[in-house]
């Protein structure tokens, strides 16, 4: 399982990328791959990867789309089905990209529509 770690500051101050690098460094174990960090004002999350399978690609996380960024270690098995659900049609959208428009369209139940092995911070 890959590292993740986010922070918000709920009295607006701004997340430090030093603060959320040291998280990782914590984790170390789970990031022999490489982090990255990514803060937007009072909001901040981390990444650190942890390769599981030879084929698997390096895919940007953080993820930030719009409003909304997304960092997660995920399996999902029902990427076929999300796809279609969602109307997307591109099917190398990475599984992060795809909780990212399962939660824009069903909100905080969009893990109820999730199988699969998945942990995120969004």
């Amino acid at each position: 399982m890959s590292a993740i770690a986010g922070m918000r500051h709920t009295d607006g101050r701004p997340v430090e990328a030093r603060t959320l690098e040291h998280m990782l460094r914590c984790m170390a174990h789970r990031s022999p791959d490489g982090t990255t960090v990514w803060t937007q004002g009072s909001v901040g999350l981390g990444h650190g990867l942890l390769r599981t399978l030879c084929e698997e690609v390096s895919q940007a996380r953080p993820l930030q789309d719009g409003e909304f960024a997304i960092t997660a270690d995920v399996r999902l098995d029902n990427r076929d089905e999300l796809l279609t659900a969602l109307g997307a049609g591109d099917p190398s959208l990475s599984d992060a990209a795809i909780i990212l428009a399962a939660y824009r369209r069903w909100g905080p139940d969009c893990p109820s529509r999730l199988l699969g092995d998945f942990a995120f911070a969004l």
